[in-house]
């Protein structure tokens, strides 16, 4: 049977359908474009004006300074310790009167390195002592001021947090200033170290010279090297554990302060004498007394040393006070290398393998160095760390 196809004009139609659809498209495309490209420039624009806001802030931050900054020892922090006010005194708050402390166009960035050195905390199964009480206002007082300055300078254009780091010891003993949120993962960081007001805890060259070429070549020709190369370890353990203890005693017990104690007298005729007193004790000097509740807390909350302290109507000697000193000080190295040995212990025993199972020296030497490093690292030498994270 015969057909004409070219009959039926079906075909033809569903064609121009098919075109008229592809035509749409195309000038869609053509509308859309620009905008979808835009979006991607506003997206980039943005991440990049973040970026830049975040590096101006963190400079503005450790530059900038606050025309005053207040905050209040407090000795009633320690255990044992009263205020109490006279009758009819003119004074209203016997602490802001006497310990408080008032700091005039300092940096944010010297106001933070104070502020992380004077909340120091010891970790203790678990637990942060804290080595000075007295000071938990400063840490209070250092964020408020920080987070009102970058408020007022983002004006709630971003979200942000900042935080500020630095572990003497790390594991063992740090301090931590945090504010704000958790910053999500695309947020955008900067962070800068700061100086602290402390001499380093060690030096990386003393480290590196108490297992030199010589001292190292020696301890693999002897007749036991495993326990030469194990003793030499344990020895730049003890050397950083030694500088570390005293920059820590330094922070944690004032021995300069309270030398000056040995021959001070302090009158007891003043309203301000009268404004401590504990309500057992006719105390007549108050630097004293504080002084003594400092040393009995260092002593014995924070190093549990069993010391017995001095009365309050005793003297502080010179003496006194540098047995006190060299016994927290050995107390500290004792404590830090004991730390140290047990977090090392494990890449030690690696890497003293891995020195004795090598056939070439300089792959020794390198392996070595590597691990002086890491030992290094426990140690933090460089200042403090500070981040700003920022994000929309």
């Amino acid at each position: 049977m015969y057909r004409k196809y070219t009959d039926n004009e079906d075909a033809f139609s569903t064609t121009l359908d098919a075109i008229f659809f592809l035509v749409l498209i195309s000038i869609s495309a053509v509308i859309l474009l620009p905008n979808l490209a835009a979006e991607d420039q506003y997206t980039s624009s943005g991440y990049i004006c973040a970026q830049e806001m975040d590096n101006h802030l963190l400079s503005s931050i450790l530059s900038s300074k606050t025309d005053e900054f207040e905050y209040t020892f407090k000795p009633a922090e320690l255990a044992g310790y009263n205020l109490s006010i006279p009758e009819n005194s003119m004074v209203g708050n016997a602490e802001k009167t006497l310990y408080k402390r008032e700091q005039k166009h300092r940096s944010f960035a010297d106001i933070v390195a104070e502020s992380l050195v004077l909340g120091l905390e010891i970790k203790s199964n678990a637990n942060h002592i804290a080595l000075n009480p007295m000071t938990e206002e400063h840490r209070v007082k250092t964020k408020v001021s920080i987070q009102e300055y970058i408020d007022s300078e983002i004006g709630g254009r971003y979200k942000y947090r900042l935080e500020a780091h630095w572990h003497p010891v790390k594991g063992y003993i740090g301090s931590d200033i945090v504010i704000g949120d958790t910053a999500p993962q695309d947020a955008i960081r900067q962070s800068a170290k700061i100086s602290l007001p402390l001499d380093p805890i060690f030096s990386r060259k003393d480290v590196f010279a108490s297992m030199n070429d010589s001292i190292f070549q020696e301890a693999l020709l002897s007749d036991n090297p495993e326990q030469e190369l194990h003793k030499s370890f344990n020895n730049i353990i003890g050397i950083t554990s030694a500088y570390a203890a005293e920059t820590v005693t330094s922070i944690a017990f004032p021995a300069d302060y309270l030398r000056t104690l040995d021959n001070t007298e302090i009158g007891s005729n003043s309203e301000q004498v009268s404004l401590i007193a504990s309500p057992d004790e006719n105390i007549q000097k108050p630097e004293l007394m504080i002084a003594l509740k400092v040393i009995n807390y260092t002593l014995n909350d924070v190093y549990r040393l069993n010391f017995t302290v001095p009365e309050a109507n005793e003297s502080i000697t010179t003496g006194l006070i540098d047995n006190i000193e060299a016994g927290i000080i050995d107390s500290n190295r004792k404590n830090i290398a004991s730390h140290i040995e047990h977090e090392m212990s494990a890449e030690i025993n690696q890497s003293v393998s891995m020195i004795l199972n090598e056939t070439e020296n300089s792959r020794s030497r390198e392996i070595r160095d590597q691990q002086l490093d890491s030992l290094c690292r426990n140690f933090d030498t460089g200042g403090a760390e500070i981040i700003l994270f920022l994000w929309q």
